[in-house]
């Protein structure tokens, strides 16, 4: 939610204060003085952390909080101390303070912003131990200039990441919104600002169901109305449509729950929604919102954001993690198996203390051999009419599964 906090008297004072500004931020980054916040570490090591937070006219001297040195080290310190793996933000009014910003964050995260002439801008911030980048740029929807219009001439920012670090890799596709504000004095001016966000919200829907349809992606951001009924007259939402289609919304639960995200407000109007191809990955009840920020930081919502942070937790491990072929899963063993000759060439015996009940194989692309087993100690397996190369045996004994790497030569 914009909100006009103040306006400076001439244009060489701003120009003075911009200077100041972007120096004092440098000294104070360095002297780690962004650290004296008390903020909590909100990131799970274990999970896929993904945020989103309006950061109110960041770095502008114009308007938003009228302490522009305060404001940085309070957003430094929010994203150096919370350790949240993605994280997107909106309203970034100044450029060279974002950059300044990238580069105290520069050894733990990775960056991109949008580049749209809008002052307000878009920008994320990812691991880079977690992810890299495949692709960024500012989506245009084939922007005709009545999406841009909707758009509020803020077109999402998408930024597409390839994980890092598992024994698999996986692309998610980031788009950061920040959908047309109600600032209106006027009814219908205010009325007006709803159908906007309405008609973005439909070109959105159009966009992700024909360019991305089938990937996994995460739309977040300032969504500047809520879920259940929109801020304006309590009608219905302007992302019924997207609800209708059964898009899991995180931040729905936080709507349900009565919670606000606007700090002069009562509303939810931060949002994260994810793919269906994601429904899976996302842990159901684990989106929260720091409506307490206050008690972390002392007058956070007037020098540092008037929104605030919202976040949401994925199953990193299912992400990044290979699964094995369906009959090729290995499972601890204590059984002694003896499997020989190795390599083989004509016959293999495959003996165990235990009773073996089946027993399979499988050629390296996981096609099933044709051998014959019966439930027994041992068991004599021809291999004169199979091809030379690597197989692999599926043993059940005793309810547990062991597979075993052979070679025939």
């Amino acid at each position: 939610m914009m909100q006009f906090r103040k306006q400076k008297d001439t244009l060489v004072q701003t120009e003075i204060s911009k200077i100041a500004f972007y120096l004092v931020g440098i000294f104070c980054s360095q002297l780690g003085i962004a650290q004296a916040q008390n903020f909590p570490k909100l990131g799970n090591d274990t999970l896929l952390d993904i945020a989103c937070w309006n950061v109110e006219w960041f770095g502008s001297t114009s308007y938003g909080p009228t302490d522009e040195t305060t404001q940085y080290n309070n957003v430094l310190a929010f994203l150096n101390k919370t350790e949240l793996d993605v994280i997107a933000l909106e309203e970034i009014s100044n450029p060279s303070t974002y950059n300044t910003l990238s580069l105290a964050l520069g050894s733990k995260y990775d960056t991109y912003i949008s580049d749209y002439s809008q002052t307000q801008k878009t920008g994320i911030y990812w691991r880079k131990s977690m992810f890299s980048v495949v692709a960024a740029n500012t989506y245009n929807l084939s922007l005709n200039s009545s999406d841009n219009y909707a758009f509020a001439s803020r077109p999402p920012l998408q930024v597409c990441l390839k994980t890092e670090g598992g024994t698999k890799t996986d692309t998610i596709y980031f788009l950061v919104l920040h959908m047309k504000a109600q600032t209106e004095s006027t009814d219908a001016g205010r009325f007006e600002s709803y159908t906007r966000r309405q008609n973005a919200a439909n070109a959105l829907k159009l966009y992700l169901e024909t360019t991305l349809t089938g990937k996994k992606y995460v739309v977040l951001g300032d969504w500047n109305d809520d879920l259940d009924a929109s801020i304006y007259n309590a009608l219905e939402t302007p992302y019924k449509g997207l609800l209708n289609a059964n898009y899991t919304f995180p931040s729905n639960e936080l709507t349900i729950g009565g919670k606000a995200s606007y700090a002069f407000g009562s509303n939810m109007i931060d949002h994260l929604m994810n793919s269906k191809t994601l429904d899976s990955f996302y842990y159901k009840n684990s989106a929260k919102v720091l409506d307490n920020a206050d008690s972390y930081c002392s007058g956070f919502s007037n020098n540092t954001s008037d929104h605030f942070p919202v976040y949401a937790n994925y199953n990193w491990k299912k992400l990044t993690t290979k699964t094995p072929s369906q009959g090729l899963l290995k499972i601890e063993s204590i059984m002694d198996i003896k499997i020989y000759p190795s390599p083989a060439s004509s016959m293999l015996t495959v003996n165990c203390d235990k009773q073996i009940s089946s027993l399979e194989m499988y050629n390296s692309i996981g096609q099933l051999m044709p051998i014959r087993s019966e439930p027994t100690h041992q068991i004599e397996i021809d291999l004169t009419s199979f091809a030379r190369g690597m197989y692999y045996l599926k043993l059940e004994i005793h309810g547990c599964i062991e597979t075993r790497l052979i070679v025939l030569q």
